[in-house]
């Protein structure tokens, strides 16, 4: 952006990313057992033990005009400006190291959001995987 680290440490309270995926039908919704390759993909990347994560999908209908999905959700990364991430950017840090203060300090990545979203029925693994690994 061009922006001084000053100028955005001293202005910015919040960097919020988002993305887009679609939405499960809820009228076609059912459970799914993905491969346990995936789960141990999603584990790694997660920084999560995925064990108990519920996953669905939409087997498709006519109201989804037999695509299983319908609508959209967000899927969100919010990172708080903390003192120690303003300290990182005043030190002119790379961003690999201002993400690990972000997550240190409790920031949810996308993938964390996504997977609440899925545990949820709101959406699949494949959508929130495409959204985060654009």
């Amino acid at each position: 952006m061009g922006a001084e680290g000053y100028l955005l440490a001293s202005t910015l309270n919040l960097s919020i990313a988002q993305r887009l995926v679609r939405r499960i039908c809820p009228s076609c919704i059912s459970d799914f057992k993905p491969q346990d390759e995936l789960i141990e993909d999603l584990s790694r990347m997660s920084g999560r033990k995925i064990i108990k994560q519920k996953f669905y999908k939409g087997k498709g209908c006519d109201k989804c005009k037999d695509l299983g999905y319908r609508g959209r959700v967000g899927i969100y990364e919010m990172m708080p400006i903390s003192e120690n991430i303003i300290k990182l950017v005043l030190q002119k840090a790379s961003t690999a190291e201002i993400r690990k203060q972000a997550v240190s300090d409790g920031m949810v990545s996308m993938l964390l959001d996504g997977l609440d979203k899925i545990g949820a029925g709101l959406t699949t693994i494949d959508e929130v995987l495409a959204a985060v690994r654009e």
